[in-house]
């Protein structure tokens, strides 16, 4: 039964279904052979989307939405040119700068990708940058959303591996700055060497940077309020997004420059992609209780603490796992199917549950990436050229891919990146 469950997964997945008519498939079919009563996998899908917390969901991505189109995208890519604008490579900084800013933001990893490059990238191309390296940097830059906060896949994982999803967000701002931090060095690096952008010599006066600064700024509250609203008590993460979204068409109004005509139909595609997302972790939910009735969760634990001696061995296996799987399922399906099964061995190894989460969404911003199902990257080329593969972006999606593998070993080997804040406002 189990060897027929992993196969039969993987055999579907690589045909080419999606993924949660994989697990559908799968599921249904493995209670039909076990005579379990397919009851069951209504029962469990059911259970798996029943939860209040999940709420948050459609709300942060609908503030993502909304914020992406009601001219905040502008004003924090403004602020961003005027720090790095004067560098080598300045517009390619100010794309990975501006993704940061966005994803501080929006919380989806796809949406900071659209909403940046979509201002971006024709005058990138202008400034006489090659397609396939404005691809791999915009489209990776985009999982800047994922880590920094707030992040839908943090609100996720929260609920999947019963982890603050408070803390979680502030565990996020460190290790978000680090990554964008090395993301813009290498932007630098090979837009010298390549001879990409126009270097920006024009001076500017303290007043207009000031002006800038004070544009962004209301943009740049969101976090505040919603991290705010969280520790204070004041609010839940559900409520905190129902706050962001609130103070999202706030801004849009103020600045006017979203229609209502493009609010409902923003409206619309936030639904559709919530409800994209509530299938896959309904259906995982019932994979996943499958699993564990066929003790696959146990043989993972019993071979972890069979071959892991160390925190940090258990964490470069657990890792090493994700970043084969990640390259053949995305990630919301990872995280209902694997974050169950890690944590409880993740707390018998003595790691912080805080720490571990962020070595899970640095594993998962990764997973973005890599080909052939990095959405991210996948989302660099359908904004760059529509006729472009992932295939086209090499060798430089596979420097991202380095850099941020390089990231998730320092979170693994200097745990206070990520635990530092938390602890602090704990």
């Amino acid at each position: 039964m189990i060897f027929g469950i992993l196969i039969s997964f993987f055999l579907l997945l690589f045909m080419g279904l999606p993924i949660a008519f994989t697990m559908g498939a799968v599921t249904s079919g493995a209670m039909f052979l076990g005579n379990i009563s397919i009851e069951m996998m209504v029962q469990r899908m059911f259970a798996g989307a029943n939860s209040f917390s999940l709420l948050a969901l459609p709300l942060f991505i609908l503030a993502g939405n909304v914020m992406g189109e009601g001219g905040l995208t502008k004003r924090l890519m403004r602020l961003a040119n005027v720090i790095v604008g004067r560098l080598p490579g300045g517009l390619a900084m100010t794309g990975v700068m501006t993704c940061a800013l966005f994803g501080a933001v929006s919380g989806s990893t796809v949406a900071t990708t659209f909403a940046v490059g979509s201002v971006l990238v024709p005058e990138m191309k202008r400034q006489n940058y090659s397609n396939a390296f404005i691809a791999s940097l915009i489209g990776p830059s985009g999982v800047l959303g994922l880590i920094i906060p707030p992040s839908i896949t943090m609100v996720i994982l929260g609920i999947t591996a019963n982890i603050s999803i408070g803390k979680l967000f502030v565990a996020g701002f460190f290790p978000g700055i680090l990554l964008a931090a090395m993301l813009c060095i290498y932007a630098g690096i090979i837009s010298h060497r390549h001879n990409y952008g126009i270097v920006n010599k024009e001076k500017i006066s303290l007043k207009e940077f000031l002006h800038i600064a004070g544009d962004a700024f209301l943009p740049l509250m969101t976090p505040v309020i919603i991290l705010g609203g969280i520790f204070s008590g004041f609010m839940t993460p559900t409520e905190a997004a129902v706050s962001a979204v609130l103070y999202g068409l706030l801004l849009s109004a103020f600045y006017k420059e979203l229609t209502f005509s493009r609010l409902k139909t923003m409206m619309v595609e936030s639904a559709v992609t919530s409800a994209t997302i509530l299938i896959v972790i309904s259906v995982c939910n019932a994979f996943g209780w499958l699993l564990t009735i066929q003790k696959i969760p146990t043989m993972i634990t019993n071979f972890f603490l069979a071959y892991a001696n160390t925190p940090t061995q258990f964490l470069l296996i657990v890792s090493g796992i994700l970043l084969i799987l990640g390259c053949l399922t995305e990630v919301t399906s990872l995280i209902i199917l694997l974050a169950p099964i890690f944590m409880p061995i993740a707390l018998q190894f003595g790691i912080d549950p805080i720490h571990f989460g962020m070595v899970l969404i640095m594993n998962f911003a990764l997973a973005n990436i890599t080909p052939p199902v990095g959405l991210s990257t996948i989302a660099g080329c359908a904004i760059t050229d529509k006729k472009m593969g992932i295939e086209d972006t090499m060798p430089y999606t596979l420097y991202v891919i380095g850099i941020v593998a390089a990231a998730v070993l320092a979170i693994i080997f200097v745990p206070e990146i990520s635990t530092v804040l938390p602890e602090f406002f704990s």
